[in-house]
């Protein structure tokens, strides 16, 4: 399944309905020709684990460290639950009809579990909890995905509705998580168990999935990607800067997984050139590994990379991811 390009964009100050409106002005109301339907990215809120708790109903307030479960909704978990609402209506006032294709963004089990303390200590030393969270989290990503496909579609034809499963921390849990002091460590997970949690939570959901780690991804990871479905994975910019580094993505994509090209930061800035530049970076990596050139667009989508944004910010990334794969399809 292509997507062609989509932007992990938070856009600072704007309120959600200008946040709606950049948003399809980036995505929707273009020019370049990707070769398929685009993906509109549900507006998001800064917090990706206040949203995604928030989505699940877990109740959550903040700490010093950051989030910690609670027994009844906080201030913040209340405050955040509006903010959807808000999303929710704006969207039926302003999307419907615009697109048939959606991402909404997510925060994915492992870093949920590694993000959320429980008494005290992260959610995932206790394995009991974070079970429970992260099949209560699978199944409101499942419910939320059905009602976006529902609203945002016409009748008999629902919207396709892809989940972007962000999943920061995954690369500390595999290799042992540090906890709130320095004698609260937490033993690596198997990478086994990775990929059981991901394929448990792709089995819920039911939808396509793509992962984004935010970061370069390590023999570990690699292993539970290919052990799990994924639509894509996002490939960091620094995953391409050694050889082993390359050869470990050379490997996945021989394997037949389709990759998510993230824009490097000077690209982002440089708008269309920066596309122009982007796509000339890819097909040279793609002649090095070897692979055929006309499979290229079809296992490579370009990938506006996580960041905070102003709405200039965000239009520049995605007129470079635009052009970037629009250059790939023509050739």
């Amino acid at each position: 399944m292509r997507f062609g390009w989509w932007e992990n964009t938070v856009v600072r100050n704007l309120d959600y309905r200008e946040a709606w409106a950049a948003a399809m002005r980036r995505t929707v109301d273009v020019e370049e020709d990707i070769g398929c339907e685009p993906a509109l990215s549900v507006v998001r809120m800064g917090d990706t684990t206040a949203a995604t708790a928030s989505i699940a109903q877990i109740p959550v307030r903040s700490n010093a460290r950051g989030w910690e479960l609670t027994a009844h909704p906080s201030l913040e978990s209340r405050r955040v639950d509006g903010a959807w609402r808000e999303i929710r209506d704006l969207a039926e006032e302003l999307v419907i009809g615009r697109t048939q294709r959606l991402m909404v963004h997510v925060e994915g089990p492992w870093s949920f579990g590694a993000n959320v303390e429980y008494r005290g200590h992260a959610l995932l030393r206790d394995r009991p909890a974070f079970r429970d969270c992260a099949v209560t989290l699978g199944e409101a990503v499942a419910e939320a995905a059905q009602w976006w496909s529902e609203a945002m579609g016409s009748a008999g034809n629902p919207a396709e509705v892809i989940i972007a499963v962000h999943e920061p921390r995954v690369a500390e849990v595999a290799s042992g998580l540090s906890g709130s002091t320095d004698f609260d460590t937490f033993d690596p997970v198997d990478r086994q168990i990775l990929a059981g949690v991901w394929e448990r939570f792709a089995s819920q959901v039911h939808r396509p999935m793509v992962l984004n780690t935010h970061g370069p991804l390590d023999d570990e990871v690699v292993y539970a990607v290919g052990a799990s479905e994924w639509e894509a994975v996002v490939v960091a910019p620094e995953q391409l800067q050694s050889s082993a580094a390359k050869d470990r993505i050379g490997q996945l994509i021989g394997t037949g997984q389709r990759i998510g090209w993230a824009l490097g930061s000077a690209e982002v800035a440089a708008g269309i050139e920066g596309g122009e530049s982007a796509a000339v970076n890819m097909l040279n990596q793609w002649r090095q590994w070897s692979f055929e050139e006309g499979m290229l667009p079809r296992m490579v989508d370009v990938v506006v990379p996580e960041g905070v944004r102003t709405k200039g910010e965000a239009s520049e990334a995605a007129a470079a991811a635009r052009i970037a794969v629009s250059s790939l399809v023509k050739g």
